[in-house]
């Protein structure tokens, strides 16, 4: 057994069930066992923070959140590290992209809101609640962390190697689940992200435990000393992973898995 010093997870799949909801009594109680293990727990999602912020208003004990797929980290609330896009070059592809793909509806996530066109389709949701809608998007002055496009579910694969073949020396894209694609930085993703978090930390990436189950996991789960696809995840994702959680993520996959590796009590 590896000597765990960070579990990182992701949320929407993983520790999140179908409904959007986790076991908050039990996740609390296993943090505050893991501290006493000198553990740290966290999040690392394609999410913003403030979204992330909000969803985890009743656990206050999160150590650290590795937000928008690697491009911004906080620690105890605090901004460790950012990477942001090039707000111009963005703007270009955003117009090459909607010409020659079908496009549900894109939004550039940014650390002040999330930002549509003014005719945008997309509203306020589970995963957005700081929506900006403008005229013309070379208005934005903020910084932006990622691009996010929803398309159609036999889309995903396809829209998401074109975007790789096409502008993978800029931006790297990744399906993230729920007709959605993750648009970020060509070097960034959740492995970078915690690699980022284990140098604050000073602990080497062999002392990760991590947990996923979609495209925008993969370099995570490879780059963890063990890395958990979820039960419930593709056969591609469990492919490149070292273990399978104990269950899926509608009977609390992720608290399961840490139970059984590092013998918490309920």
């Amino acid at each position: 057994m590896k000597n765990i010093k960070l579990i990182a997870t992701d949320i929407d799949g993983t520790l999140f069930d179908s409904n959007h909801e986790y076991n908050i009594q039990r996740l609390n109680n296993y943090i505050n066992q893991l501290h006493q293990q000198n553990i740290k727990f966290s999040v690392a999602s394609g999410n913003s923070y403030s979204h992330l912020e909000q969803i985890f208003q009743q656990t206050n004990n999160i150590d650290a959140i590795v937000a928008e797929n690697g491009a911004q980290i906080l620690v105890d609330g605090k901004t460790i590290y950012e990477d942001t896009l090039n707000n111009d070059e963005l703007f270009d592809i955003d117009k090459e992209l909607n010409s020659n793909l079908n496009i549900i509806s894109l939004c550039f996530s940014g650390e002040n809101g999330t930002y549509v066109n003014a005719d945008s389709p997309q509203t306020n949701d589970y995963y957005i609640n700081n929506l900006v809608r403008l005229e013309d998007m070379n208005d934005i002055n903020d910084k932006i962390f990622k691009m996010n496009i929803r398309i159609d579910d036999k889309e995903l694969d396809p829209t998401v190697k074109y975007i790789n073949d096409n502008y993978g020396d800029t931006i790297h894209a990744a399906v993230s689940g729920f007709s959605s694609i993750d648009i970020i930085s060509a070097h960034i993703n959740k492995a970078t992200g915690i690699k980022e978090l284990c140098d604050y930390y000073n602990i080497s990436t062999e002392n990760v435990i991590s947990f996923g189950d979609n495209g925008n996991d993969l370099e995570m789960l490879q780059e963890s000393g063990i890395g958990v696809a979820m039960k419930n995840s593709g056969k591609h994702i469990q492919a490149e992973a070292d273990m399978i959680s104990v269950t899926d993520n509608d009977h609390d996959g992720v608290l399961n898995t840490i139970a059984d590796v590092l013998s918490l009590e309920a």
